[in-house]
């Protein structure tokens, strides 16, 4: 069955659930799926055919997940758009992708997608918000549904084309089939029993963001009301866990560790009403981690994925939560186990299988594997080996098949021969009182060949210098892991997904030396 079909037989099956709310506003099972055949038959009478790109440049609303639901239905292949990007790097990705059409969801979109030079080779321009210009208004194509010739898709179709960050590079377009999102469904369905699946699901998370899209998909085939949020603002999250019933939500790190420094009296709030917490993307300190868990006490599950895994392959169990609070903390460091239908092996630079406890790089087999990077047929060959996704993070198995993740291979750092992965070092640094974030970085020294840089994050009101940082972490870390420099910052360059933009922090540092910043 694929992905639309589910949603399909609950409009049939529970016609007048809430299917999505946004901003106040409601739809049904049934006006959703009704809505989204209205606008697949109105695509097909624009002239767009199974595989055609559509690029969808916007903030979560309700038109999100109705033109993802159009896109399966007419074969169409939708390409969503980090709203983040700069004019030129939009261009980039609306040009490679060979995009026929593009969606824009609200005026201050509007007004940058005007500045790449991208929109105006594009055939049909459509705004959200109605007719503007030379842009068409979206509702316009929702004709009657009856108008929709059936596109009898199969598991191979292409339906997804997600772009990468781009931390190396050129942004690089990740396909996604019928087949890697039915199977995800069923993989991550596994986590939690059908009796248990709340009624609502919070989604503060971009649509564009793999993890965004896929929960928000998945929660739909459940048959659950998606609650979907603009923009990630601390305390309208904790109004909208606390105005549900039964709910989960899915945040990265980056925003649990927000809302709990920036929701007043956070530790006051009445949190029965949250069943899970699913998170996952980027590193959290364990010091975060243990003070979520006793802030919500919920069920808590780390997921870890990646966009050319389409959905989680690895997963912290709530029971695995419960048994590092009963006296295995080490258990929370840890990304967890293969999900049923993942398999996952540690190896060496040579490609050879390594024990438990030793470090190497994580590869993952898996159903849900992307088809291929788009137009760039070496690149997927040398990401996936025989079956195999060289997914570039540095780790190592215990002897009950917990992965514990160290670093990205890349970012490792060598210093005078020694391996130091800065997780390791940032979750000592995280324990510290002043410290609200921080990342280490690799940088030139001369003695060592690289070196470890700290770059940190104050907590509001509090001061520290790089020599009590020091002897902090000295207390903590082996000498050749604590570093020695030090750089106060505002705030971290990020990704949408979370994750810290080591290569911009480390820039500066390398600008003139031979190594090339990755």
């Amino acid at each position: 069955m694929l992905i639309h079909q589910m949603i399909e037989y609950n409009a049939q099956n529970y016609p007048a659930l809430n299917a999505l709310r946004f901003a106040g506003a409601t739809i049904t099972y049934e006006q959703f799926n009704t809505r989204a055949t209205a606008l697949a038959a109105g695509l097909q009478e624009l002239g767009l055919k199974p595989g055609c790109r559509l690029a969808l440049l916007a903030k979560n609303s309700l038109e999100y997940p109705l033109l993802l639901l159009a896109c399966l239905k007419a074969g169409i292949t939708l390409v969503p758009l980090n709203y983040r990007l700069a004019p030129m790097e939009l261009s980039y990705i609306l040009s490679d992708s060979k995009s026929e059409m593009l969606v824009v969801g609200d005026e201050e979109l509007l007004n940058a997608a005007a500045q790449s030079e991208a929109v105006a080779g594009i055939a049909h321009r459509f705004y959200c918000g109605g007719a503007q210009g030379d842009w068409r208004g979206l509702a316009e194509l929702e004709i009657d549904a009856a108008n929709l010739s059936p596109h009898h898709g199969s598991e191979q179709d292409t339906v997804l084309q997600l772009y990468t960050s781009g931390t190396t590079g050129y942004p690089k377009g990740v396909m996604i089939g019928h087949r890697q999102l039915s199977d995800g469904y069923i993989m991550t369905n596994q986590i939690t029993p059908r009796a248990q699946v709340a009624d609502s699901g919070i989604i503060p998370l971009p649509m564009f963001h793999v993890a965004g899209m896929a929960a928000t998909l998945y929660w739909l085939c459940n048959g659950m009301t998606v609650e979907l949020m603009a923009d990630f603002i601390p305390q309208q999250v904790v109004d909208a866990i606390i105005s549900n019933d039964r709910c989960d939500i899915v945040l990265v790190p980056a925003m649990i560790q927000a809302i709990l420094a920036f929701v007043p009296n956070i530790q006051d709030y009445d949190f029965s009403s949250l069943k899970r917490i699913t998170y996952g993307a980027s590193p959290i300190s364990l010091k975060t981690l243990q003070t979520a868990l006793k802030i919500f006490k919920c069920d808590f599950v780390q997921g870890f994925g990646m966009t050319e895994l389409s959905c989680m392959v690895l997963c912290l169990q709530p029971s695995d939560h419960e048994r590092a609070l009963a006296g295995e903390p080490n258990l929370l460091r840890s990304c967890g186990r293969p999900l049923p239908g993942a398999e996952l092996k540690i190896v060496d630079e040579q490609g050879n299988t390594l024990a438990p406890g030793e470090t190497g790089e994580l590869l993952v087999r898996s159903s849900t594997t992307m088809q291929g990077y788009w137009q760039l047929p070496e690149k997927t060959a040398e990401t996936v080996v025989d079956g195999w996704l060289h997914t570039g993070d540095a780790g190592y198995l215990d002897e009950d098949g917990f992965f514990y993740i160290r670093d990205r291979v890349k970012d490792m750092i060598v210093s005078g021969g020694e391996n130091i992965y800065p997780a390791e070092v940032e979750n000592a640094l995280f324990s510290h009182p002043a410290i609200q974030d921080v990342a280490v970085i690799g940088v030139p020294d001369i003695k060592f060949g690289e070196a470890a840089l700290a770059v940190c994050v104050l907590k509001a009101g509090e001061t520290v210098d790089g020599n009590a940082l020091v002897e902090f972490c000295k207390t903590r870390l082996a000498g050749y892991k604590t570093p020695r420099q030090y750089s106060f910052v505002q705030e971290l360059p990020r990704n949408p997904s979370g994750k810290v933009l080591k290569r911009i922090l480390r820039e500066p540092y390398w600008e003139n030396t031979e190594r090339q910043v990755g």
